[in-house]
């Protein structure tokens, strides 16, 4: 496993050329998720509670969508096909990614009521189930989150300091009105979807031992 610098680097190289198809797709995302999810809710701005619950079922209606936006810089980084046609694989496997991204959410959520602490371990035990399922088609919402949790055994702590290392980088694109985050998703999922390569190698090497 290398440190921070190390997946950043390996993010900037492999984004060099790509950086055009990587901020498009993530501001499509941002529209389908976050505008239209806005947009949906304005009939219901006197009934705040229904405009509510319109949003969330928007959000678990992009789940899906988010899913494939994670796992199009893992295609990125194997330079497989990039075409934006991919943004939309995880309808494909509707219930399967559906159901995954609800679990993850809900036991984040948990944790995060009991503890803050225990809301972040959580999210990072969890947190390469999306690569999971798109390497292994046939593997069960609950298979994947604990393959997620197996690999991530020994690496929480690196993968924790990866996440804040982007901490300034955040605040910049603040700072911008949110629009250098089309910027920064890109560079922090390329570096995640290394990370995750990683964490499959280390897990071969150990098997092969």
């Amino acid at each position: 496993m290398g440190n921070n610098q190390f997946y950043k680097n390996k993010a900037l190289a492999i984004l060099e050329g790509k950086w055009g198809k990587a901020i498009i797709a993530t501001l499509i995302m941002a529209i389908i998720t976050g505008g239209i999810g806005e947009v949906v809710s304005i009939p219901f701005i006197n009934a705040p509670w229904t405009g509510m619950g319109v949003q969330g079922i928007w959000s678990l209606i992009t789940m899906p969508l988010m899913w494939a936006w994670t796992v199009f810089f893992l295609r990125i980084i194997r330079n497989e096909d990039i075409d934006y046609g991919h943004l939309l694989d995880g309808y494909k496997q509707f219930g399967r990614i559906l159901l995954a991204e609800i679990l993850v959410t809900i036991a984040v959520c948990i944790g995060f009521l009991l503890l803050i602490v225990p809301g972040i371990i959580i999210a990072l035990m969890l947190s390469q189930t999306d690569f999971v399922l798109k390497d292994d088609r046939e593997i069960s919402a609950i298979d994947a989150m604990a393959r997620s949790i197996k690999l991530m055994d020994g690496h929480k702590v690196e993968l924790f300091w990866l996440t804040l290392s982007f901490i300034g980088w955040a605040i910049l694109s603040l700072l911008t009105l949110g629009i250098g985050f089309l910027l920064l998703a890109p560079y922090v999922e390329t570096a995640f979807a290394h990370f995750y390569e990683d964490l499959k190698a280390e897990e071969a090497k150990e098997l092969n031992a």
